[in-house]
């Protein structure tokens, strides 16, 4: 069976990405962790948006909610290991109870975030695709009520510099 790319394949990786970094971050945060420093926050964004990029590029899959699900799981255990080796938390390798239930409620809502997202942006595409055929097909009236407006145009030299003093700057010309 062949896989075949998706529309939405751009906007689910820079979903991804983005939703990783700070989801892990948040997570890492409130499951008893420290706040991130500056190098491991660098170091985050870094290898979630490689993440991203790497769901990006992949083919659509049979089942993308559970490959999205798998690649957000991934994207937060390499974030955890990365925030813990960078940072040298208090928890050590381990990860903690809380920790753990804090990651997998961030799945959960990143998966839900993102899917949410493609269903709202697949419902508005299909709906401007139903609305801009009915508009481009409205009847413009060509014939105007009101008449064109005249051109004017001034008799004079085709040149750039007029000196001949036939130009009409000045007073009118006195006629006897």
């Amino acid at each position: 069976m062949p896989v075949t790319s998706d529309g939405f394949a751009p906007l689910r990786g820079a979903s991804v990405g983005t939703l990783s970094a700070l989801v892990t971050a948040a997570a890492h945060t409130f499951g008893g962790g420290m706040f991130p420093s500056d190098a491991a926050i660098v170091l985050l964004v870094l290898v979630c948006a490689a993440v991203g990029y790497a769901t990006s590029a992949a083919p659509k899959a049979a089942a993308p909610r559970a490959l999205l699900l798998v690649v957000l799981a991934s994207a937060q255990a390499i974030g955890h290991l990365l925030l813990t080796a960078v940072d040298g938390h208090h928890h050590g390798a381990m990860i903690t109870q809380q920790m753990f239930a804090a990651h997998a409620v961030a799945i959960l809502l990143g998966a839900l975030a993102i899917r949410g997202a493609e269903l709202g942006i697949r419902r508005a595409v299909t709906s401007l695709g139903r609305a801009l055929p009915l508009l481009a097909a409205l009847v413009v009236d060509e014939n105007r009520i009101a008449p064109p407006l005249p051109v004017y145009r001034i008799p004079g030299s085709p040149r750039l510099l007029d000196f001949s003093g036939r130009g009409n700057r000045g007073p009118p010309a006195r006629t006897a």
